[in-house]
């Protein structure tokens, strides 16, 4: 089957991003190419849906709609550049900022326990 074969070209030429563990877009089109075609080549597929997914997912990875509607400027509303989001979405970023963040009830927990910072002026 020659979609099968296309889907699979696709998923190799897919860049990994390895700063995102468990949330990069590669992995997730490679979980659902291996769910879509659970059979490998013998698969039953829609062929108008199945060409459809794969035209998207291929303009997508040959950077059609970037070079189509190229940005003027390389930042965003928030002035930040794209060098900068990939190191704020990064998986160890993120799980820093989840290690600082506290609940409401967890500062007030340790406000009265006595294990809250001290915070010099």
């Amino acid at each position: 089957m020659a979609r099968y074969k296309q889907f699979l070209r696709l998923c190799q030429q897919w860049p990994l991003d390895s700063t995102k563990e468990g949330r990069d877009i590669a992995v997730a089109i490679r979980q659902g190419v291996a769910k879509a075609f659970k059979e490998g080549e013998n698969t039953q597929v829609n062929p108008v849906e199945c060409d459809r997914v794969y035209t998207s997912l291929d303009r997508l990875n040959k950077g059609h709609w970037k070079n189509k509607y190229p940005r003027r400027n390389p930042t965003t509303f928030t002035g930040l550049t794209l060098e900068d989001y990939k190191l704020v979405l990064a998986s160890e970023s993120l799980s820093d900022m989840q290690k600082t963040k506290k609940s409401t009830w967890q500062s007030i927990k340790e406000k009265f326990s006595g294990k809250e910072d001290s915070k010099e002026v």
